[in-house]
């Protein structure tokens, strides 16, 4: 080891993580799987920098225990207390593939060099939050600066993510293995649709890895992918020893999108085009919700700032559906687990279609009863949902009377802001705690009420009642929160939604 090549992601602490005391702290890859006590609670990242760097932890463990410790439910089951001692001991014989700068360095092909200073960008291009070039954030508009320094924590975290969610577009060129990259690049695989990403969430960081690990008959069955081995296990990365990561499991997990070069003492890399990796439907993303079109194609589910993932709940925990149309692959598992409750953590980060621009990020975690997963408790929920659904068209058409009334032609600036109240209400814990609660023998009056509720209380704060002229619309407009889809003669509480069994009205 040299001055060039000091700073190793298995030593150095860079993972900001949650101890089980309340504290942060960093940490080095060493440390999450040496923690043996589950002292690591969870990382304390934001949602795309949190998939970007749980997809690593977890590439670490898979290629650790291999297709043998992990052949099937029964071996995953058995791996459990395997992982953080096994993993170790990889990480031990992978030491010298960890370093972030010099020979042989972390996901950074030897052979990439510069075309021109147009193959140069600074380091804040890797950090999706700072401003790069002439491109200024909402908090950042440093872009200019030469000086600008990114600590080396910053850089391997930024790294990381860039690799799995680097957006399409032009790029800087530069040579990789004597061949110049392409101007015109592709996503990185991580970024298809803005999908939304689910995680298990265990009582440790480590619990965590293990129980999002996939066995080798998932990865046969529903990837219909060969095992592979991760880039840092290749001989080089070299265009020709590459080429058949992104059609492997372990090589699709950290991927390889962009070809990047770092040198310790600058500020700036060289960056160029890397790999393409396949989408929907050749290959479906194993910790995204895949649901079907209404023409039959299949799709993600995506991360939505205007819809929160409760109300996606139903495909994000569908574990029997065919491999088109399924939920993140590793929540199988919660049938072999014997507790009676589990935790998911979803998030993902919403992209301006066809830009890099980043609009705004999404997460939500929640405990829920094992019997969630069961298609009769689904359904409930679906049907909860689509009540929620049907009172918002009833609000949105009770908005859109107010305005009317009062001849406004813009009536978005009367439904609009109600629909987002509507919604933020239903997001409230105790509300949250109802539409959850699907083994009640009230459940869906109950929810009903609640929606009724929000509908009621939106419709207040949007639609004013201050003058003789309001009051007249705000009653017209109040009373179509009864009727469904602003027809009359049909009465809310008959609305025609039932359950497959029981025959209870949503």
């Amino acid at each position: 080891m040299n001055e060039q090549n000091a700073y190793n992601l298995i030593d150095e602490p860079w993972i900001p993580v949650l101890m089980q005391d309340g504290r942060n702290k960093m940490v080095s890859l060493g440390e999450v799987f040496a923690d043996e006590n589950g002292q690591i609670a969870d990382l304390a990242l934001n949602p795309y920098e949190r998939v970007a760097v749980f997809r690593l932890l977890l590439c670490i463990a898979q290629a650790a225990l291999g297709p043998e410790r992990l052949k099937d439910e029964r071996a995953w089951r058995a791996a459990k207390d395997a992982v953080g001692p096994v993993a170790s001991e990889y990480l031990k014989k992978w030491h010298g593939r960890f370093f972030l700068y010099g020979p042989h360095a972390f996901l950074q092909p030897d052979d990439v060099v510069a075309v021109n200073e147009t193959s140069y960008k600074p380091y804040s291009t890797l950090v999706f939050e700072l401003a790069s070039g002439n491109n200024s954030t909402f908090f950042d508009h440093a872009a200019t600066d030469p000086l600008r320094v990114i600590s080396q924590s910053s850089l391997a975290i930024g790294f990381t993510t860039y690799q799995n969610f680097s957006a399409n577009g032009l790029s800087g060129k530069c040579l990789w293995s004597g061949k110049e990259t392409e101007k015109s690049v592709k996503g990185a695989p991580c970024r298809e649709q803005s999908m939304l990403f689910t995680l298990f969430l265990g009582n440790s960081m480590i619990e965590s890895i293990w129980l999002n690990l996939l066995t080798c008959e998932q990865i046969a069955n529903d990837l219909k992918a060969e095992w592979g081995c991760p880039a840092w296990e290749l001989e080089s990365l070299s265009r020709s020893d590459s080429q058949k990561l992104p059609e492997t499991f372990l090589g699709h997990l950290v991927p390889l999108s962009r070809s990047i070069k770092f040198e310790k003492g600058t500020p700036k890399c060289i960056l160029g085009g890397g790999l393409i990796y396949p989408q929907l439907p050749s290959w479906r993303e194993q910790m995204a919700s895949v649901t079907m079109k209404d023409d039959g194609s299949p799709t993600y589910i995506s991360a939505n700032p205007s819809r929160m993932p409760w109300r996606d709940l139903t495909s994000i925990l569908s574990v029997h559906g065919s491999r088109a149309c399924k939920g993140a692959l590793a929540l199988r598992h919660i049938e072999s687990l014997e507790e009676d409750k589990f935790s998911i953590w979803t998030g993902g980060i919403k992209w301006e279609p066809g830009q890099a621009k980043l609009i705004d990020t999404v997460e939500w975690s929640v405990t829920l009863s094992a019997s969630m997963i069961e298609d009769l408790s689904l359904q409930r929920y679906e049907n909860a949902i689509k009540r929620a659904e049907s009172q918002k068209s009833n609000l949105r058409h009770a908005a859109k009377a107010y305005a009317g009334i009062l001849k406004v032609d813009d009536t978005s600036r009367y439904y609009q802001p109600a629909e987002n109240t509507y919604w933020d209400i239903l997001a409230q814990p105790k509300n949250q705690k109802l539409v959850l609660s699907v083994d009640s023998s009230t459940y869906l009056d109950d929810w009903k009420q609640a929606t009724w509720s929000a509908a009621k209380e939106a419709y207040r704060r949007a639609c004013p009642a201050m003058n003789a002229r309001q009051m007249e619309a705000y009653a017209q407009g109040f009373a179509k929160l009864w009727v469904p889809d602003g027809k009359k003669g049909k009465a809310i509480d008959n609305a025609d939604y039932r359950e497959n069994e029981g025959g209870d009205h949503v």
